[in-house]
C-alpha cells in the first residue's frame, strides 16, 4: 500500500512529468548525434565548460535510448495505470452509485413515470435507484472525462516506452546511381534498448535527387527517387521530400535538408599510384556564393579544402558544369590549388588530379518505429477526455420518496453558477408548472 500511495501521490504524479518534459527540453538544446554534423556536435563540445563531460556520461547525446529515460517512462506509466484505476472506480461511483439521504430544494406531486418522462424530455437519464431514491444524471458521459484523460496519457506513455525501446534509425547520405546493400555500414544509426541492429529489408538505390529552387536561388524543395531491389522481383520505386515521407516493408523514409554535389577526383602520387577521392559539399545558396567542405584521407597526410559554384559560368543553378576547386593544406599554409571542370586535369602540390565525375548526392533518414499509432490514439483520447470533462458537466437531480411525491435536490459536478437557470426551470417543471 505504500507503494501504491507514493506511485499516486501528487508529488510523485508531478515529478515524473516534470523529468519527462525536462528530458524533452535537454533532447531540444543538446546536439543528438544520430542528427547532428560533426562539426555541430564539435561546437556543442566547446561552448559550454564543463557540461559536455556530463552529458556524455548521462547520454544526453542520444537522450531517448538510454536506459535512465526508459526508467522514467516506465515509473511514469506505472504511476498513470493506478491513477487511471481510481478514476475508473470513482467515475463509476459518480455514475451509478445511490446518493446518501440528504435534503431537499424542491417538492414534486408527480408519479415515478411522470416524473421519469419529464426529466428524460430534459436530457436527465435514470442511472439509479434504492431506498426510495431515484437517481437522475444528464451528460453521464462527463463523469468519465478524467478516464479517458488518464487512459490517454497511459496509451501515449505506454506507445512511447514501446518506441524507445524498439525504435531503430539510421541515416544515410546516398549518391545518384549508387546501389546501397542491406549489410552495408550506415553513416549514423540509433537504436532502442531492446532493438537489435537495423537492417533495411532490400538493397536501395537512389536515382535521382532534385533540388527546386526559389526566385532568390534558395531551395524551396528537396525531391529524391529511390528504388528497393527485392532479389528476383521488380523494383519498388518511391518518391520522397522533406514534409512527405515515404514508406516501404515497415520502414519509413525521410529527406533530410542535406543536398549537394560530389566529385569524385582521381588524385596520382609521383610513383605514378593512384587513388580516386568522393568530395561531397553541400550545395550552394546561390549561383554567387560557393559551398564549402574539409576532407582528410588516410592516403593523404595533408588536409583538402574543397568549394564549387553550381555553375562555372555562373548561369543557372541546374548546370552540369560545376566548377571545383582544391586547396592543399600543410597547417595553415597552402600548398598546392586546382580548379577543375569534369573531365579537366591539373597539378596539386607533388599530386596530378582529374575531376572524373560529378554526382549529386543527399541524405535520407530510415525508421522503423512500432508504437506511432498508439501515441496518436493517446492524444485524441485526451482531447477527447478533456471536451468530456469540461465541455459536458453532469448535472444530476436526486428525487426521494415522501408521502404521494418526491422531494427533489439537484447538483452540477461542475461550473454550478453556470446552470441555476436550468435547476429553476427543471424543479419549476417537476413541481407541476406546466407540461414540462
Amino acid at each position: 500500500m505504500n507503494i501504491k500511495r507514493f506511485f499516486l501521490s501528487r508529488i510523485s504524479v508531478i515529478s515524473f512529468i516534470a523529468l519527462l518534459l525536462g528530458a524533452v527540453v535537454a533532447a531540444s538544446v543538446i546536439p543528438q548525434e544520430f542528427l547532428a554534423t560533426p562539426g555541430e556536435m564539435a561546437a556543442w563540445h566547446q561552448a559550454p565548460p564543463g557540461l559536455a563531460p556530463w552529458a556524455a556520461r548521462l547520454g544526453l547525446h542520444h537522450l531517448y535510448t538510454t536506459p535512465w529515460f526508459a526508467l522514467v517512462l516506465l515509473l511514469t506509466l506505472v504511476s498513470l495505470v493506478l491513477s487511471s484505476i481510481e478514476q475508473c472506480r470513482l467515475a463509476f461511483r459518480r455514475t451509478f452509485e445511490v446518493p446518501a439521504p440528504g435534503g431537499g430544494e424542491g417538492n414534486s406531486p408527480l408519479s415515478e413515470p411522470d416524473l421519469t418522462a419529464r426529466l428524460r424530455r430534459h436530457g436527465y437519464l435514470p442511472v439509479a435507484r434504492g431506498g426510495g431514491m431515484l437517481r437522475f444524471v444528464k451528460h453521464p458521459w462527463g463523469y468519465w472525462g478524467n478516464v479517458l484523460l488518464h487512459g490517454g496519457m497511459v496509451v501515449v506513455i505506454a506507445s512511447s516506452l514501446l518506441i524507445a525501446l524498439t525504435q531503430k534509425r539510421g541515416s544515410l547520405t546516398l549518391f545518384e546511381g549508387e546501389l546501397h546493400l542491406p549489410a552495408d555500414p550506415w553513416n549514423s544509426e540509433e537504436n532502442g534498448l531492446l532493438a537489435g541492429s537495423f537492417v533495411l529489408p532490400e538493397p536501395v538505390r537512389l536515382d535521382r535527387v532534385t533540388p527546386h529552387f526559389r526566385p532568390n536561388h534558395r531551395i524551396s524543395r528537396i525531391v529524391s527517387e529511390l528504388s528497393f531491389l527485392p532479389p528476383g522481383d521488380r523494383p519498388r520505386r518511391l518518391s520522397v521530400e522533406v514534409n512527405a515521407m515515404a514508406s516501404h516493408r515497415g520502414v519509413t523514409i525521410y529527406q533530410s535538408t542535406d543536398v549537394g554535389h560530389a566529385f569524385n577526383v582521381e588524385f596520382t602520387d609521383p610513383s605514378g599510384r593512384r587513388e580516386v577521392f568522393r568530395l561531397p559539399i553541400n550545395h550552394p545558396e546561390s549561383l554567387e556564393e560557393a559551398g564549402y567542405n574539409d576532407f582528410r584521407f588516410p592516403w593523404l597526410p595533408v588536409k583538402l579544402q574543397a568549394k564549387y559554384l553550381v555553375d562555372a559560368e555562373r548561369k543557372s543553378l541546374r548546370s552540369r558544369t560545376p566548377l571545383l576547386t582544391i586547396r592543399m593544406m600543410e597547417g595553415e599554409n597552402e600548398a598546392g590549388r586546382a580548379t577543375l571542370r569534369p573531365g579537366e586535369s591539373a597539378a596539386l602540390d607533388m599530386y596530378r588530379v582529374r575531376l572524373d565525375s560529378v554526382q549529386r548526392w543527399t541524405t535520407l533518414i530510415f525508421v522503423e518505429l512500432t508504437g506511432m499509432p498508439g501515441v496518436f490514439a493517446g492524444f485524441f483520447m485526451v482531447v477527447l477526455g478533456t471536451l468530456l470533462a469540461y465541455c459536458t458537466p453532469p448535472r444530476e437531480l436526486v428525487a426521494t420518496a415522501h408521502g404521494r411525491g418526491y422531494l427533489l435536490r439537484w447538483r452540477a459536478a461542475k461550473f454550478a453558477e453556470f446552470y441555476q437557470e436550468e435547476r429553476s426551470r427543471l424543479l419549476a417543471v417537476l413541481a407541476g408548472e406546466g407540461e414540462g
